[in-house]
């Protein structure tokens, strides 16, 4: 009995899946190899590539330094093919909540029992399997480190809480984040409190959701919290830092600064943390006598005034630098040419970033200008360029960030219309499909190819 005819096309199917599986292992094979060789210009190409976001790219570089260190078992499935990619990752994530005392053969035992059910279980499966070997492994520690994971876990979804606006570009805003177990049921009891019941909205002829309804109780709330006159004010003003130091520390980078205020025990901080405080806050200038005697204080002065902020806001709308999602309320402002070295407090010469992205250009004066990020502006455009040190770029390659390069392309020209096509010519007649033998010979060449 002939097989069915879409045999062919579900092996070659498999195939193409067991071929895509083997690039994904080899990929993840050279960045754990450029992650041990310290190749510094591949990782940052990884991180820059417009082919993934930012947190995709830190994924894949976590999963290659952990399918080679640590699971190398199921690296080498990957390799061979026997398993995907989604599979490779939710088996890594399951095993990450291993407790950390197990040894390294009883965490191969744990890869060998995992990768026996390949076969017949999905990747959300295969994570939950992944994550309770150890009640396997070590059937009397399970419960005592169950009760130490829920707190891990708790733990981590403190520190990993977040709420995220993002416009959609169609007169929408979309909400995503993520809370603790207690903070979101807290939340949902009060969005539940709040929410309109199905009836109030026949007026309207609409029928909506529950969903919609709990965004109509978001609302609600929020405009309960403003009605209620207790907010603090926001975007008003940049924070004021008051830190003692010499003009000597603050040009060469050598010294202590102090920082006031912060309690006994502070070493106060360096004086690069003070450069780039000195950017975007008040400063208290005092004036020392001998032994550190104050003599006089002055007042604060204000570098970037809130209508500089505003323009700089209006022109980067948010961290400048490429790749950077932070939003303007997030940014300081940062000066291009320091202003401890005489740069002008002013549009051309600052530049918003977020402040991770400060300390990471901030000028040091014990560095050269190859090893540091500089920017500047287009003489043109009048927006921020980043040129990259030579470890991460030997050849300096200004980058910008994507908004920016979004806003200068211009639309192509419109083609002319098209001449009258005249009267239609006779169609060809129709060819007969190609035979599966004959895909299979092509497909057969291709690979050979």
């Amino acid at each position: 009995m002939l097989a069915p005819w879409w045999t062919g096309w579900m092996g070659l199917v498999g195939l193409v899946d067991e071929v895509e599986a083997q690039l994904a292992g080899l990929r993840l094979h050279l960045l754990q190899e450029a992650t041990a060789s310290a190749a510094d210009q591949v990782i940052d190409g990884v991180r820059q590539s417009v082919r993934h976001t930012p947190s995709q790219a830190t994924a894949v570089i976590r999963l290659a330094a952990d399918v080679g260190d640590r699971f190398p078992l199921i690296g080498a499935a990957l390799n061979e093919g026997s398993i995907s990619l989604a599979q490779a990752e939710a088996i890594v994530a399951g095993l990450r909540k291993l407790p950390p005392r197990l040894t390294r053969a009883e965490i191969i035992e744990c890869q060998k029992e995992v990768l026996a059910h390949v076969g017949t279980l999905g990747p959300s499966e295969l994570r939950i399997l992944a994550s309770r070997l150890v009640e396997v492994i070590d059937p009397d520690g399970a419960e005592a480190d169950e009760a130490k994971r829920l707190a891990r876990e708790e733990a981590s979804a403190h520190r990993s809480r977040f709420v995220r606006l993002s416009p959609d570009h169609h007169g929408s805003m979309r909400i995503s984040g993520q809370l603790p177990l207690s903070d979101a049921a807290l939340l949902s009891a009060q969005l539940d409190a709040l929410m309109p019941a199905a009836s109030t909205y026949q007026h309207t002829g609409e029928i909506p959701s529950r969903d919609a309804r709990r965004a109509d109780a978001l609302v609600l709330l929020t405009q309960a919290a403003a009605s209620a006159g207790e907010l603090p004010a926001h975007g008003l003003d940049r924070p004021q830092v008051h830190i003692t130091l010499d003009l000597a520390t603050l040009t060469a980078g050598l010294g202590r600064v102090g920082l006031l205020g912060a309690g006994d025990g502070v070493d106060g901080v360096s004086a690069g943390e003070a450069r780039r405080l000195a950017c975007d806050a008040g400063l208290v200038p005092m004036v020392l006598g001998g032994a550190s005697k104050p003599l006089d204080v002055g007042r604060a002065n204000r570098l970037f005034t809130p209508g500089i902020r505003t323009a700089l806001v209006q022109r980067d709308r948010g961290c400048a630098f490429p790749g950077c999602t932070a939003q303007p309320a997030s940014c300081e402002a940062h000066h291009i040419v320091p202003w401890w070295q005489g740069g002008e407090t002013g549009l051309g010469n600052g530049v918003l970033l977020c402040p991770y992205h400060h300390r990471v250009v901030e000028p040091d004066p014990l560095q050269s200008e190859q090893s540091q990020w500089q920017v500047h502006l287009d003489e043109v455009t009048g927006l921020p360029w980043f040129t990259p040190p030579r470890h991460i770029d030997p050849a300096r390659r200004p980058r910008q960030h994507q908004r920016h390069r979004l806003e200068q392309l211009q639309p192509t020209a419109v083609a002319p219309p098209c001449p009258d096509p005249g009267p239609p010519e006779s169609e060809p007649p129709d060819e007969d499909p190609p035979s599966l033998e004959e895909l299979m010979e092509r497909s057969a060449m291709i690979w050979s190819a």
